[in-house]
């Protein structure tokens, strides 16, 4: 079975010629400051150009971009009459200094390690870095059977009949440890 890989050639070419462009996360992990960070690295590595695209370009993709590619003018941004979705950050942590630029700061230094609090048209889900209304704990013992699961029945679905070793081979398997 052939695998390819695709990228777009330049993120900022895009963004210049008036084409929306919008970043969004459905994989494991859900993390968009991650995706953001990886938007600008890939977009100015794909292009050869450092000055491809701008940290406000990325932003723009992750928020209102995302709201025009889902037609959808009611998120996207802070505004009366529109729905409000707030990430609060802790400036004081060493990750997040100096303090000149927070938002770049965040996007490529400190990412989801400085978010303290997260709120979802305006109800609280996560205080202090801790989802509220999930039991970390337990959640992480059913991900670790899952994944256990998982391995144990990959060679059955993958197309090749690999393991899941095979498809997705530990670094060094002599470190593999069960919690």
């Amino acid at each position: 079975m052939e695998r390819i890989a695709h990228r777009l050639g330049s993120f900022g070419s895009h963004h210049r010629a008036g084409i929306n462009m919008a970043i969004g996360t459905d994989v494991q992990p859900a993390n968009m400051l991650e995706e953001m960070r990886a938007a600008m690295i890939n977009g100015r590595t794909a292009s050869g150009n450092i000055a491809d695209l701008t940290t406000a370009d990325v932003f723009n993709a992750a928020t209102i971009g995302g709201a025009r590619a889902l037609l959808r003018n009611h998120i996207g941004r802070l505004g009366q009459g529109k729905r409000a979705d707030l990430v609060l950050v802790d400036l004081t942590g060493p990750l997040m200094r100096p303090l000149r630029d927070p938002l770049r700061n965040l996007i490529y230094t400190a990412a989801d390690r400085a978010v303290r609090d997260v709120y979802v048209d305006g109800e609280k889900l996560v205080e202090d870095g801790h989802v509220l209304s999930l039991d970390e704990a337990g959640a992480l013992t059913r991900l670790e059977a899952a994944q256990t699961r998982a391995d144990e029945n990959v060679s059955g679905i993958e197309p090749d009949g690999r393991s899941g070793r095979d498809v997705s081979p530990l670094v060094f398997p002599e470190a593999s440890v069960t919690p």
